[in-house]
């Protein structure tokens, strides 16, 4: 399932996406006789974006980007893993 929310980092207004898989739970039998031992809940790729705008100096109007901010993100030593756990949890 893919996830996006909005969050404050350092004073900046992000965006945050990613694909979060929920945990399964082990079954111990199944009626071949062989089982499964589960997988715990993952966020499996984010990216944090950052909206701005830039000028146009072809159509001499302003354009809205979103730039691609997730290693400068990561480099900062944020976890954005944590991030992501933690907005799934509010949603309940």
């Amino acid at each position: 399932m893919e996830y996006e929310f909005q969050t404050t980092i350092e004073s900046a207004d992000v965006t945050i996406t990613f694909d979060y898989q929920p945990e399964e739970s082990m079954v111990l039998y199944y009626s071949d006789g062989s089982g499964y031992p589960g997988c715990a809940a993952s966020i499996d790729g984010y990216d944090v974006t950052f909206e701005t705008k830039r000028f146009n100096s072809i159509t001499h109007r302003w354009e809205v980007v979103r730039q691609d901010i997730t290693d400068f993100v990561e480099d900062m030593g944020v976890d954005i893993e944590e991030l992501c756990f933690n907005h799934i949890e509010t949603l309940g």
